[in-house]
């Protein structure tokens, strides 16, 4: 049976940006955090040329979850 590829998310960001998104929340985070983030939880990352691109959406689960961990 063929594998049905699954389509690309629409919101696509590198891990700078979307540090810098984060960084007026009063909640900051580095890139290098979100990266690690998102390799521990096994995140699809797209390559485009040499940016590293991955879902915003994504991002912004994983950065709560760990907010919620940091208070528990």
């Amino acid at each position: 049976m063929p594998t049905v590829p699954l389509p690309v998310p629409d919101d696509l960001v590198d891990f700078f940006t979307a540090a810098r998104f984060f960084e007026p929340t009063g909640r900051p985070v580095s890139a290098s955090t979100l990266r690690r983030l998102a390799q521990a939880a096994g995140v699809t990352v797209y390559t485009q040329g040499r940016r590293h691109l991955v879902s915003l959406s994504d991002l912004l689960v994983l950065h709560g979850e760990r907010q919620l961990a940091k208070q528990a």
